[in-house]
């Protein structure tokens, strides 16, 4: 099957890769939530004396802090320890952070957004507004809606352009820039991703802050990544790494060291990336993150799927798999579906490949993630296509269409145009086919994506000749 029908499932893998690694460690867990909010409620009873009440506002003020940095961190950043306890330190502030976390831990994205929303007011100061847009940035780029995290992003940046100067403010300024960098790529925009994680570099390094300056690096070598210039995105990986280490930075080094693992993947130098994942895996395993653990073991599973050993792939996602279902991560679980789809097809077991695509597209809709629900549509029409039900993949494929348009994921949205050229090719319909490989390549131009384009030009070649 052409290559360009996978890119979906490889940034999905690239997303898992670096979206299953946040940057600290896990520090709250369900019980812990729930003992937040009852905490929360606690407080609004007047019979504790003034110390207690402070003492409890204190201690729920710092489990607000971790939650909001376990649930809307990720790859993203967030505002800094000070400014969570200054955003939490007001009561009804702190009440709705605290359910926005519980909701979220649920996956339950846009109801946490509208109590994050509530944080807002008229009579908020810029800094808070700077970091309440930013979490509900966060809060969107979970479920993938581009369109709403990017406008709040630009909010959080306009915000932070009305704070004092001061150090403050720059980090904010640069958070709010490396995040939209982050939209950029998802929506496959990658030279404007570059330009915002630049700008968020420069911030970073100018007031000394190194781990905002290797999470930027970072940044910059997942976009060179998915631009295909990987000596370029290696170096990035590599000075990140440097900086993680000198500073300790475990959870960040396991970060890059995975994202070199993807890079070497792609570069067909699969012993080298296995070592790579292997290594992030061990890190991640010491310091006790399981969401690390399963990333990795997803990683190494693609590594095996590429080096056409299905059965050691199949075992690697089905660990993964069995970690994410243990911890309760939907999202991950839903991608190692979907990744166990991707290794049933090419085993020829198409009936396998479609029950796995219908649990991961279940799950991608049942949390509002988009852009999942749109890569699990496109690969069920692949596995249309290969069982020769051309009309039932051209459906999906025109679903999962319409999902990346609305999205404005502009990768996702050539990667479809491409398969259904591919499809009215095989229906002998030439003329719907060349007009849609030729939408494909303009997009892929646009974007600024050379293998996409050399694909699709080598398809439209081939589809004219037959046209003759």
């Amino acid at each position: 099957m052409p290559e360009w029908e996978t890119t979906a499932k490889w940034m999905g893998d690239l997303i898992a890769s670096i979206g299953a690694a946040p940057l600290w460690a896990f520090a709250i867990g369900v019980a812990t939530l729930i003992a937040l909010v009852l905490a929360v409620v606690a407080l609004r009873k007047p019979a504790f004396p003034p110390e207690e009440r402070q003492r409890i506002a204190d201690q729920v003020t710092e489990q607000v802090v971790a939650g909001v940095k376990e649930v809307f961190n990720h790859y993203r950043a967030v505002p800094s320890d000070e400014r969570l306890r200054r955003l939490a330190a007001e009561e009804g502030r702190r009440e709705n952070l605290a359910q926005a976390v519980a909701l979220a831990r649920e996956d339950k994205h846009e109801e946490a957004i509208r109590h994050l929303e509530a944080c807002l007011g008229p009579g908020v100061g810029a800094a808070d507004r700077a970091s309440i847009y930013l979490l509900i940035g966060n809060a969107y780029l979970n479920i993938s809606q581009l369109v709403q995290a990017e406008a709040a992003y630009r909010s959080s940046l306009a915000a932070a352009g009305g704070m004092a100067e001061g150090q403050d403010k720059k980090q904010a300024t640069a958070a709010a820039l490396g995040n939209l960098g982050l939209v950029y790529a998802d929506k496959g925009e990658l030279d404007k991703a570059a330009d915002y994680h630049e700008q968020a570099l420069e911030i970073a390094r100018e007031i000394g802050y190194r781990l905002g300056e290797a999470a930027d690096l970072g940044n910059l070598g997942i976009v060179y990544t998915q631009k295909g210039e990987l000596d370029k995105a290696a170096d990035y990986h590599d000075q990140a790494l440097r900086i993680d280490r000198e500073i300790g930075n475990r959870q960040g080094e396991a970060i890059r060291l995975g994202n070199l693992g993807v890079i070497y993947s792609q570069k067909g130098e699969f012993e080298r990336a296995a070592e790579h994942h292997q290594e992030a895996l061990k890190i991640y395993r010491a310091i006790g993150n399981r969401l690390g653990e399963a990333s990795q073991m997803g990683n190494l599973g693609s590594v095996y799927f590429k080096k056409e050993e299905l059965d050691k792939a199949a075992e690697h996602h089905q660990e993964a798999l069995e970690i994410h279902q243990e911890i309760g991560h939907r999202l991950g679980e839903a991608l190692d579906l979907g990744n166990l789809g991707l290794v049933y097809l090419n085993k020829g077991e198409l009936n396998r490949a479609a029950e796995h695509h219908e649990q991961a597209l279940k799950i991608h809709r049942e949390i509002g993630h988009r852009l999942g629900e749109a890569q699990n549509l496109g690969n069920l029409g692949l596995v249309y296509q290969n069982k020769g039900e051309l009309d039932r993949a051209a459906e999906h494929h025109e679903q999962a269409l319409k999902i990346h348009r609305e999205i404005g994921h502009r990768l996702g949205e050539a990667n479809q145009l491409g398969n259904l050229g591919l499809v009215y090719r095989q229906q002998g319909e030439l003329d719907k086919a060349l007009k849609h490989l030729q939408q494909a390549l303009s997009l892929f131009q646009a974007i600024g994506a050379p293998r996409e384009i050399a694909q699709m030009e080598r398809a439209i070649a081939e589809v004219s000749k037959v046209k003759g």
